[in-house]
């Protein structure tokens, strides 16, 4: 049917002049730059929304943040470096009569749905990997972890837990810490290794294969990013024959924060506080006996049990597992053992 003069005019010219078109602006990055120049919120949110109408996978953040003159996602700035700002969540399964769901059908599970001015929104970027982590320290707190992870080796220190007291109500479920991690080689492990062994009670205390899937959230009323982590973590206690038991996480940590938010507070830890708490204040009451997939479903709770603690023993949020998953990497294992 003729009568759309801008289609007419697009036909006749291809045919008259062999003229290239320039490919049109996709809308969620005018959107994009909308928010960028006035700060709007529901402008960001429209653009979310296109963005994820023709795909699936994640990568938004990475716009948003060029869109602010923040040209690599690795300079995306983060207040006090140092320090590890987390609230975990135990996650429990249950009702399921096929294989259990994968790690990546967890995290999809946690979707943070959009409204027309949404606080939080999720980049489902849905990286997946499997590490081996070796636990050392004595009968309260690890020492050092000694992490197999993509052909590499690396070490990772954690400070004590510091409380944070500034008397917003549910605070205590925000863990905030001290950590380092770096690659290394075998013989650098092994001289930390023997370092950290001279101390008094400090053993090798066990493993986990720990399956780890990340996504990203935005808090939209300030603009800082939040790493959302679902693992699920397999014990191997020393002397034994196989994996023994599962602990199944969600955790959210503070990753850094984009610029130009007007609600933002630079340097602020209690706001960084006070909205993790939000954050799960809000995972707590929506994904609570909440479906994953295929008839499965899962009870979410706040937790501040530590890998340590499901390594050392002290856990109570884990369930046995149902086969035995003979482990690779002895040599290093002997190593830590010996």
């Amino acid at each position: 049917m003729g009568g759309c003069y801008s289609g007419s005019y697009a036909y006749s010219s291809a045919r008259t002049r062999a003229v290239r078109k320039k490919p049109s602006i996709p809308s969620w990055k005018i959107n994009l730059k909308s928010f960028a120049d006035s700060g709007d919120i529901s402008s960001l949110v429209t653009a979310y929304k296109r963005f994820f109408n023709s795909r699936k996978s994640g990568g938004f953040f990475a716009n948003v943040a060029q869109s602010l003159g923040v040209k690599n996602v690795a300079d995306i700035p983060k207040e006090f470096p140092e320090t590890e700002y987390e609230v975990k969540f135990n996650v429990v399964p249950y009702d399921g009569n096929s294989e259990e769901p994968s790690v990546i059908r967890y995290l999809d599970a946690f979707d943070f749905p959009v409204g027309p001015v949404s606080r939080f929104l999720k980049d489902p970027v849905n990286t997946f990997a499997v590490g081996i982590n070796h636990f050392i320290g004595d009968n309260r707190d690890e020492k050092l972890v000694v992490i197999e992870k993509g052909g590499a080796l690396y070490l990772k220190e954690k400070g004590l837990v510091t409380p944070v007291k500034f008397g917003i109500p549910y605070e205590e479920l925000v863990i905030k810490r001290t950590e380092s991690r770096y690659k290394v080689n075998q013989n650098e492990a092994k001289e930390r290794l023997k370092l950290v062994r001279q101390e008094q009670g400090v053993d090798y205390r066990g493993k986990i294969r720990k399956e780890k899937g990340d996504a990203f959230l935005l808090d939209t009323s300030d603009g800082r990013i939040y790493s959302m982590s679902f693992t699920r973590a397999h014990l191997t206690k020393p002397g034994d024959i196989g994996e023994s038991a599962i602990q199944r996480q969600l955790e959210l940590e503070y990753a850094g924060y984009l610029p130009g938010f007007k609600g933002f507070e630079k340097d602020s830890e209690k706001q960084i506080v006070r909205n993790m708490v939000d954050l799960a204040k809000y995972t707590s009451v929506m994904y609570c006996d909440s479906p994953i997939a295929d008839g499965w479903r899962m009870n979410v709770s706040p937790t501040s049990e530590r890998k340590y603690d499901f390594v050392s023993g002290k856990s109570v949020n884990c369930l046995k597992n149902q086969q035995s998953f003979q482990l690779p990497s002895k040599s290093l294992e002997l190593a830590l053992l010996n």
